[in-house]
């Protein structure tokens, strides 16, 4: 049987039979009819493009699980939809907006979602970042094609499993303030940060997507659009005239970590202004070290000035001690357990070391040649290596 849009199963995209069962996943087709403002389902566009099912929809767009006819791939295509003005003329894909006062609107939001496209194409090279293969307008609209993330959100991932130990969340969380690090030295912010934005794929992969928001970095405290997610959000992110950088996104990503351990939200942020009654996670009987905590409170400090001022400071504080070194103490419930060597000690060593050259000169000198390969250097390196700069 000759391949044809009218054959192919829309959940693998292998080859139906006759009884319009697929050979590949052995499921029945679902030719049931698809909503009336969705792209019916089994659409070409572009030539290129098969769409199937929607993956999903909010109040500006729709996404659909589609086939890469060319590359022979399934990917995920979003385009734009405005819920609340547009509607799609009956037998077409045309999207129109349904009154003539709702156009200088959608036309604003067109703009952004094509900006979002734009957005992300520069970012296609970061591992955490969702990857854009095209983007293209027709329709009436607009359109981005980006790699299918099989798995789930976040979110989802949280619901089931309630609450994670520090060392898997901030696991989950890394390859995303790696990501996010390179993305806001070319100036940009994500904005909406949250864990139904994060998804791990089936490969185990963590991937941000909805760059719907995302922003140039605001330092001169221009007007901005006041677009946020309640409770992750920071202050500045609530008033059009807010500072806003990469300290935004932090406090995003320590509302993400906090509530991955404790399974509690903090408070509000503008809330926070008035009485900041944040309870560590310590104090919510999460076993997390001294160094972890402190460096998560201070990524959800209220006032921007004192968050870290960019993911390289607060991945430093995560997980540069905590991860090279054998961890100090332990917070847990408020009772500090002692454990290994403190950095005290371990500091003390070099000192030592460097007093030994001071001690009486010749007799030794032929008696200890080997001391001139001391291991200082390289001790003082390993050092280096696990504790960053000597202060």
């Amino acid at each position: 049987m000759r391949r044809t849009n009218k054959n192919i199963c829309l959940y693998c995209f292998g080859d139906l039979n006759a009884e319009r069962e697929c050979g590949a996943c052995a499921k029945k087709a679902d030719d049931s009819p698809s909503p009336l403002h969705h792209l019916p389902q089994r659409t070409i566009i572009n030539k290129r493009y098969l769409f199937g099912k929607a993956l999903g929809e909010g109040g500006f767009g729709i996404t659909y699980l589609a086939w890469d006819i060319h590359l022979e791939t399934k990917v995920a295509i979003k385009e734009y939809f405005p819920t609340c003005y547009a509607t799609r003329t009956p037998k077409s894909n045309q999207v129109i907006i349904n009154c003539e006062s709702n156009k200088a609107a959608s036309n604003r939001g067109l703009k952004r979602f094509i900006d979002e496209a734009r957005t992300l194409t520069k970012l296609k090279h970061l591992p955490g970042i969702v990857t854009v293969h095209d983007f293209f307008t027709t329709n009436g609209t607009a359109y981005i094609v980006m790699e299918f993330l099989d798995g789930s959100s976040l979110k989802k991932y949280l619901a089931r499993q309630d609450k994670l130990p520090v060392d898997k969340a901030l696991a989950i969380i890394k390859p995303l303030i790696e990501s996010l690090e390179q993305m806001h030295k070319i100036g940009l912010i994500h904005r909406d940060i949250s864990p139904d934005n994060i998804i791990i794929n089936k490969k185990r992969e963590i991937k941000l997507i909805d760059f719907g928001t995302a922003k140039q970095s605001n330092l001169d405290g221009k007007t901005l659009s006041i677009v946020l997610k309640q409770g992750y959000a920071p202050e500045e992110q609530y008033r059009s005239h807010g500072e806003q950088g990469p300290w935004t996104d932090i406090y995003a990503i320590g509302v993400t970590i906090y509530y991955c351990l404790t399974g509690k939200m903090p408070p509000e942020s503008i809330q926070r202004m008035y009485k900041d009654n944040i309870l560590k996670p310590s104090e919510l009987g999460v076993e997390i070290s001294e160094q972890q905590e402190k460096a998560l409170m201070k990524s959800l400090a209220v006032y921007s000035k004192n968050r870290y001022q960019d993911c390289g400071g607060l991945l430093k504080a995560l997980y540069g001690q905590a991860n090279g070194s054998k961890q100090t103490t332990m917070a847990t419930s408020g009772t500090k357990v002692a454990t290994t060597p403190t950095p005290k000690q371990k500091d003390s060593t070099p000192k030592t070391i460097a007093k030994k050259p001071a001690k009486p000169p010749t007799k030794t000198i032929e008696k200890k040649p080997a001391k001139k390969t001391k291991k200082t250097p390289e001790k003082k390196g390993l050092l280096g290596r696990l504790f960053g700069k000597k202060k």
